[in-house]
């Protein structure tokens, strides 16, 4: 099951001239949740056609498989940072979202583990994996496997 939600892009406080320098009176982050956790496209469908007179670039749809990582995400995108979400625009575009990539996704924006540590390739421990190992590189070297 996919979880969807929306957000509102919020106007930008502009700076404001005090004395000799330039002030921002608030720092509003840039997105706002519109909505709650919805089921079922249909539902996301519905509640877009009710926000037709809004510029479709100010309407973001995120996108999740369980509904844990929902502000993570709007939190990630108020800080310029990836998330998985889309514009209306492409949103509408696209008619669905495809359950492997928004698991793709969040396995990519995923703190839990570093997938950026590189190999470190261990020896083999026991005699059958060595065996294994040599006949592999036997292979290789005579040309009946290519690395």
């Amino acid at each position: 099951m996919i979880y969807y939600r929306v957000a509102f892009r919020i106007a930008q406080p502009q700076p404001v001239q005090v004395g000799t320098t330039e002030q921002v009176l608030t720092n509003e982050p840039a997105w706002k949740w519109r909505s709650t956790i919805l089921t079922s496209p249909h539902a996301l469908n519905t509640l877009l056609k009710a926000y037709h007179a809004i510029p479709q670039e100010n309407i973001r749809i995120f996108f999740a498989s369980s509904e844990d990582g929902m502000d993570d995400m709007l939190k990630r995108l108020n800080q310029g940072q990836v998330s998985a979400s889309l514009t209306a625009e492409q949103f509408l575009a696209q008619k669905k979202i495809n359950t492997q990539v928004v698991r793709w996704m969040e396995c990519e924006l995923s703190t839990a583990a570093d997938h950026d540590q590189p190999y470190i390739f261990a020896f083999p421990t026991t005699i059958q994996e060595q065996q294994s190992w040599f006949e592999l590189a036997r292979r290789v070297h005579t040309g009946e496997l290519e690395p």
